[in-house]
């Protein structure tokens, strides 16, 4: 294997091969969030239905509660592990990349996902920016990191869907090679995946920490 094979199988080559599904599945979070935020803005009754929803849930039931009892207990490594683990299981793999192995309604799956995400997110944060200087950076901040690793992770769930219909995308004619090889695209877009979701997770957690230690 040359220099330049090996270079092909790092993480530089897997963005360029993926980036128009990376900028498709950016667009679709910017454009959902900004519905969301929208939506909440112009009180539309469905929209202030899924904030009360989500926000019920986050209050009321595990793992936020968990996270949440665990900050109140001044454990902040343990809090930045808890949510570094779900963002990363639930909100990465399971939700965006693990769907991807259904071919082609995979990657319509895991765009309906995506759009669901960030509106409900758009919905949530039209309070939470505007609260103070604080809690907008707080956000700001969270939103970009951890939207950032799910863009990754998504944009690998849809390249596992379509590698089985369209195997010519990795330039062979088996669908199962051509699915393997999207499962190692998959792996090095996880190193950025991992990276981004520790360093929310630490933002975040270190955020509400200081938060809760001013009440």
């Amino acid at each position: 294997m040359t220099k330049n094979q090996r270079f092909d199988f790092g993480i530089y080559d897997v963005g360029r091969r993926m980036r128009r599904l990376l900028v498709l599945v950016s667009a679709l979070y910017v454009i959902s969030f900004i519905a969301g935020y929208f939506a909440i803005w112009g009180s539309w009754p469905f929209a202030v239905e899924l904030r009360d929803n989500i926000l019920k849930t986050v209050i009321k039931q595990a793992p936020f509660t968990t996270v949440t009892d665990v900050l109140r207990s001044r454990e902040l490594p343990l809090a930045i592990g808890l949510t570094f683990l779900v963002n990363l299981c639930s909100g990465a793999f399971l939700s965006t990349t693990l769907i991807g192995v259904v071919p082609l309604l995979g990657a319509a799956g895991v765009a309906l996902v995506t759009f669901y995400r960030g509106f409900g997110l758009g919905v949530v944060y039209y309070g939470v920016l505007g609260v103070s200087p604080g809690a907008f950076v707080l956000g700001a901040g969270t939103l970009i990191l951890e939207l950032g690793g799910y863009v990754f992770s998504t944009a690998g769930g849809i390249a596992l869907s379509l590698a089985t219909v369209f195997p010519n995308r990795y330039e062979v004619k088996s669908r199962w090679l051509a699915f393997r090889k999207a499962w190692r695209d998959v792996a090095r877009l996880y190193l950025i995946v991992i990276g981004l979701l520790l360093v929310g997770a630490v933002w975040e957690m270190t955020g509400l920490f200081l938060l809760l230690g001013q009440r």
